[in-house]
């Protein structure tokens, strides 16, 4: 058996990483252009995997790098 636990990341951060506005994420969601990722706590979060899964098929390579 094998338990694999990612750490999800906020819209925060993850606007942050991407040098954008979280609002453009917010549109980029409506539009369904970016992964929705899913709410928790009333905060929407995103699965990394779902993240680099995104950019990989629009052609961006992703560097994940250990916090």
């Amino acid at each position: 058996m094998k338990i694999e636990i990612e750490q999800l990341v906020g819209i925060k951060e993850l606007s942050k990483q991407m040098g954008i506005n979280p609002k453009t994420i917010y549109k980029k969601i409506r539009e369904r252009k970016f992964p929705e990722g899913l709410i928790y706590n009333g905060r929407r979060k995103f699965k990394p995997n779902q993240i680099i899964e995104y950019f990989n098929g629009i052609g961006v390579e992703v560097v994940v790098s250990e916090v």
